[in-house]
């Protein structure tokens, strides 16, 4: 009995140890996936609006400017 004991307290101990190394996993992956859409957030709302201002400005300024008269 003692040694079915200790095999089911091993077994205990490893599905223990399996689940918490799962768990730091997939909080690792979800934070990571987080971070990527933190990014990709802020690049498509914040950096792209600037460079989209930027970009119209440009074309405005080419459109708009007066072209050098040819002799």
């Amino acid at each position: 009995m003692a040694e079915q004991d200790k095999s089911l307290l091993k077994q205990a101990l490893t599905w223990i140890v399996v689940g918490i190394v799962a768990i730091m996993a997939i909080k690792l992956v979800l934070s990571l996936l987080g971070m990527a859409f933190g990014l990709v957030s802020f690049l498509l709302f914040t950096v792209g609006p600037v460079i989209l201002v930027g970009w119209l400005a440009m074309k405005a300024w080419k459109a708009f400017a007066k072209e050098p008269v040819e002799s």
